[in-house]
């Protein structure tokens, strides 16, 4: 049988302002994709000599830009479901075992999708890197909180 525990408040502040550094990383490196022109036409360039097509710069335009849209919003899903779970367990719920096993595996994979983007000219690259470390950090804190053995 699972055993529950309530997240600390103290826990579930480090997570929530870790999350939200991370989603204002996140924006930032988005807003600056988009805004610099230099990007866009260097993407547009590579898919120019990549596909051999006429493509007029209106259409690459917009194509370049719902691009790093959908690349935003997947960036997204990770941390806002892991703020909403852990708002939501401190308010009504409790965490177990498995709270800690999904979102370490979630964490891990949200962190390995930020990695192999090797984006290491950008400083909200580190950024995200760093959140991701204090956010799995803090998640496995609470393995000691909920009394999981020690056997990875």
């Amino acid at each position: 049988m699972p055993r529950n525990y309530v997240l600390t408040s103290k826990k579930l502040y480090i997570l929530l302002i870790t999350i939200s550094f991370l989603i204002m990383a996140l924006s930032l490196e988005v807003l600056m994709e988009v805004k610099d022109g230099s990007r866009f036409y260097q993407w547009f360039e590579e898919i120019q000599q990549s596909e051999g097509q006429v493509v007029s710069k209106e259409e690459a335009f917009d194509t370049y830009v719902s691009g790093q849209i959908l690349l935003y919003m997947l960036n997204l899903v990770i941390p806002l479901g892991f703020a909403l779970h852990s708002f939501f367990a401190f308010k009504k719920e409790r965490i177990n075992s498995l709270f800690i096993y999904l979102w370490m595996i979630m964490l891990m994979g949200g962190m390995a999708f930020t990695l192999i983007s090797w984006n290491v000219h950008s400083l909200f690259y580190y950024i995200r890197i760093m959140a991701y470390l204090v956010l799995i950090g803090t998640t496995l804190s609470l393995i000691r909180d909920v009394g999981i053995s020690k056997k990875w």
